[in-house]
């Protein structure tokens, strides 16, 4: 039996993750034209699970299967992800309601870790850290919603945002006050409090259309 750590998950998950984060770091840019075969070249997985992961990765809109002719990263535009934020607002608060209600003994004391460890990772300046931190965190609480639906919804919504993020961070991001909305968040879940919860829920996404407002200048007219 293998121990490689990699076949702890599912191959085309493992392929998901790796072709996800070479897209929003800017390995494979916006406009970009693969085929099958190269991508799973580059990350060493075979051509099924690729091919899988792909078809995900168009799902949530990070990339678009061009029959014929191979695999096209999208652009990243400031008007998808006003679009994206135009319905992440209500997305958010459902996630953060259910989350308090329905969390369990166990989802609510891993939240505390993940809220002290985002907060770790932003304090520490370490933006591909903090990407992962967030991603764990609404792992977290999409589990603890109970609603697969709710899963399937915000996985589009997440990884359109994650891209975005990483492009513009550095230059217009405060990882303080993003590690703190996403920590106080999970900490109103894991105590249960509901009100608290979407309350923090909506200062995540205040702090996320601040975030996206200050961007648009680096797109001139686009």
């Amino acid at each position: 039996m293998s121990t490689n750590p990699l076949h702890e998950k599912p191959l085309k998950d493992v392929a998901y993750e790796a072709l996800e984060n070479m897209i929003i770091r800017g390995r494979i840019r916006g406009g970009s034209l693969f085929s099958e075969a190269e991508l799973a070249q580059q990350i060493n997985i075979g051509r099924t699970p690729v091919r899988e992961a792909l078809q995900q990765l168009a799902q949530v809109g990070l990339v678009t299967v061009l029959p014929r002719r191979g695999i096209m990263v999208v652009d990243v535009t400031i008007a998808m992800q006003l679009q994206v934020l135009e319905i992440r607002r209500p997305l958010e608060r459902l996630v953060a309601s259910c989350a308090a209600l329905r969390a369990n003994a166990s989802q609510r004391a891993a939240m505390l870790e993940l809220a002290s460890a985002t907060e770790k990772s932003a304090a520490a300046g370490d933006g591909d850290e903090f990407l992962q931190a967030t991603r764990r965190n609404h792992a977290a609480l999409e589990e603890a919603s109970g609603n697969e639906l709710i899963q399937s919804v915000m996985s589009l919504v997440h990884a359109r945002s994650r891209r975005f993020w990483y492009i513009h961070y550095e230059r217009w991001g405060d990882l303080s006050a993003a590690g703190a909305a996403h920590a106080n968040l999970m900490r109103s879940i894991s105590l249960g409090n509901e009100a608290a919860a979407v309350e923090n829920a909506d200062r995540l996404v205040d702090y996320l259309e601040q975030f996206c407002r200050s961007t648009i200048e680096s797109y001139g007219k686009k």
